[in-house]
């Protein structure tokens, strides 16, 4: 059964609207370079083609108002002498925010924002006094067929495609009258024709009516006549096609130079994934992540084949696949748990030593399975990252400030989960470092510092983590300062103020409503942000700690786990249940008793190995005070951030490779734990969050006595 046009067009609009956000980060990217080094024709050059590709796929969606205000744009970066004009860069700038906010509204439905500005700063760059001369045309141009009105661009490309000997070929194709999307049949149409070689020009623009009866196209290719037509048959869509040859391939495999006549194939041939002609200038394109389907074997150059290897894959599909080898995971529990009691029960079974060779062998093809979804999933943070120089820049120019960006390890790789989810929290951190660290230039050179601060985005692997750093040679931060401002805010008091570390007073800047700034800004100065980054690390399992030196500048420091969805944990029993925590934020498990517990300000503390570590107690002794003080217990010492703690659990139950389940706020309304899992035997194991645990437990006032943590989940 056939898709409907509608059914169609919605999925090729669901694609632009992801493959869009690459485009537009590289139009920030351009444009941060052209600040940079203004008047530079090669990155003009790159953001038209930039431009270019926005406005061909906007057109094959059916987005006209997007399409035309970036061909306006366009149309002005054409002109000789653009590249000269002061303002070009933040003009493209300007153009980037209002393509953002006009695909956002054509993706919820939203209200489209004011182009007006936009396109009065676009006519004030058309009709600029610059100076418009063309330049004398090369002796390879002069094959230039007749009646074509290229650009300089695609001048130069055929030019170039000439010059290295490639075989060029006029491709004209018209629309089956019959088709109820003329334009995205053009789309698919330059798919399928990019499959064959290096499109160089495309003719008919999108939106002129021609567009929709056939289009045009300069092809580059080492492939003869019959194989191009081949490719670019699709049923329903394409009606004639003639090529004509107007340079020879190489090989010399080109047919005769008459038209070809359009042929029914034996077997429909759909769009490529390659993209249109924009490809040909270093574009993404929405179609490049069309789905695979069934295709003659055509002979293709061995370079079209290796990009025919990537593929674009919904990160939704890649979930299914996770969950599934999730249950797979539990499934080999089940087995290993009914190995184990028919090992029991019947200890010289032949066959029992066969089961568990069986059992050995799913379980080493498993694992590679799922280390092998797990790198799917893995994307490095460069995709992160390259958001925030736009984003340094804006808030400096806000704030009137000079600050440089340094990033480095953008190559490392993290779980696409959490990299959407530290998004909004790095974005905090970032314009932070800007507002409240990096001083004025004035202020920076009384000091003996150079005038233009530096913030520096770091990530690397420790261990089965990630830690993601963000630091400023700024101010620093004041912990006097902060330590007043608590008191102020009555968040603690004198007595506790006084006997605060540094470590513990820095943490009031994650607290909701805390904030040092004297007014209340676009930027900053409401107290919201820095308590948003704290609870989005704590739902990851991530923690964050910061280092500051007075005068020197601070540093955030972010541990992310490597993935959510899989963990090593250790399981152990409270009160009779049955709880999780990650095995690598175990150090050390120690038995100590009951009496060897010491109460310092009504705190309990251990002494272990010459070092007061704080015990966290889950539950309630059910013991006699007589018999208590010779009990012996078992604690679990944790790190959290870069504290350690003790955590008195009644027993254990060992260690699991555990799947874990998201629970939805109806069955816990408790931030304590993280989600659940099932075992072999059938048992629910809790997995808890211990950040949040170690929160709630040190926050818990002396006087109110120790924590019955079983309450807290029921």
């Amino acid at each position: 059964m056939t898709d409907t046009p509608d059914e169609r067009g919605a999925e090729l609009r669901e694609l632009f609207f992801e493959t869009s956000q690459e485009l537009l980060q590289a139009l920030n990217d351009e444009s941060l370079k052209l600040e940079k080094n203004p008047g530079d024709e090669e990155i003009v050059r790159s953001i038209r083609r930039t431009v270019h590709t926005l406005k061909g796929d906007s057109a094959a969606c059916g987005l006209r108002e997007l399409s035309e205000l970036a061909h306006q744009f366009e149309d002005a970066l054409s002109l000789e002498g653009a590249a000269a004009h002061a303002a070009l860069a933040e003009i493209s700038f300007a153009a980037a925010d209002v393509f953002t906010g006009m695909i956002a509204a054509y993706h919820s439905g939203a209200p489209m924002p004011a182009t007006a500005p936009l396109r009065k700063r676009i006519h004030e760059l058309t009709a600029a006094p610059v100076k418009k001369t063309r330049r004398k045309k090369t002796p390879s141009e002069s094959v230039e067929p007749p009646g074509k009105d290229w650009t300089s661009a695609e001048k130069l490309a055929v030019a170039e495609a000439q010059a290295s000997g490639s075989g060029l070929y006029e491709v004209v194709v018209k629309i089956d009258p019959h088709c109820a999307m003329p334009i995205a049949a053009r789309q698919l149409i330059q798919n399928a024709i990019s499959a064959t070689g290096k499109v160089l020009v495309v003719r008919p623009e999108a939106k002129s009516t021609a567009a929709a009866k056939h289009v045009e196209f300069i092809l580059a290719s080492v492939q003869s006549k019959e194989q191009i037509a081949a490719k670019c048959h699709i049923p329903t869509i394409v009606g004639d096609i003639h090529i004509n040859l107007i340079q020879a391939p190489p090989s010399g495999n080109a047919a005769a130079k008459e038209p070809v006549p359009s042929t029914k194939p034996a077997s429909p041939t759909p769009a490529s994934e390659s993209s249109p002609s924009e490809t040909a200038q270093g574009n993404a394109s929405p179609t490049s992540a069309s789905a695979v389907e069934s295709r003659a074997p055509v002979p293709e150059p061995a370079a079209q084949g290796a990009a025919e290897n990537i593929l674009r894959v919904e990160a939704g599909r890649i979930d299914n696949v996770l969950n599934l080898v999730g249950e797979l995971i539990i499934g080999k529990s089940m087995l290993q748990q009914a190995l184990n009691e028919f090992g029991k029960r019947y200890p010289k079974e032949l066959l029992r030593g066969r089961f568990a060779d069986a059992m050995a062998f799913q379980a080493r093809v498993l694992n590679d399975l799922q280390r092998s979804v797990m790198k799917i999933r893995m994307v490095p943070v460069e995709q992160l990252f390259r958001r925030f120089p736009r984003i340094v820049r804006d808030v400096a120019r806000q704030l009137g400030r000079e600050v440089d960006l340094e990033l480095s390890g953008q190559d490392t790789d993290l779980d696409k989960g959490i990299l959407d989810a530290i998004a909004e929290p790095l974005t905090h951190l970032v314009r932070n470092a800007v507002s409240h660290g990096i001083e004025s230039a004035e202020g920076r050179r009384a000091q003996g510092k150079p005038p233009r601060g530096k913030i520096r985005l770091h990530a690397y692997h420790q261990g089965n983590q990630v830690v993601v750093e963000i630091s400023d040679d700024g101010r620093g931060i004041d912990a006097q300062k902060i330590r007043a401002k608590a008191l102020e805010l009555g968040m603690t008091t004198a007595e506790e103020a006084a006997r605060l570390t540094e470590s513990e007073t820095l943490e009031f800047i994650f607290r909701p409503g805390f904030s040092t700034a004297e007014q209340v800004t676009e930027i900053s100065g409401r107290g919201v942000g820095m308590d948003v980054v704290q609870s989005v690390l704590q739902r990851l399992k991530a923690t964050i700690h910061v280092e500051t030196r007075l005068g020197q500048g601070t540093t955030f420091r972010l541990k992310l786990p490597l993935t959510l969805a899989i963990i090593k944990a250790l399981m152990f029993w409270v009160e009779k249940r049955l709880y999780a925590i990650p095995l690598n934020s175990v150090s050390q498990i120690a038995r100590t008793r009951e009496s060897e517990v010491h109460q310092v300000d009504n705190y309990e503390v251990l002494q272990l190995r010459n070092q007061v570590l704080p015990l966290l107690r889950l539950g309630r002794p059910c013991l006699p005070d007589a018999d208590r003080q010779s009990s012996k217990l078992f604690v679990l010492v944790i790190t959290v951030g870069e504290r350690k703690y003790g955590l008195i659990v009644d027993s254990l139950e060992g260690e699991e490779e555990l799947v874990i389940k998201a629970l939805d706020d109806q069955t816990f309304s408790t931030d304590l734990v993280n989600g659940a899992s099932i075992l072999g035997d059938g048992k629910v194991v809790l997995i808890l969050n211990l950040p949040a645990v170690v929160e709630h437990v040190t926050r818990r006032r002396p006087e109110q006595g120790s924590i019955n943590f079983g309450l807290l989940l029921n």
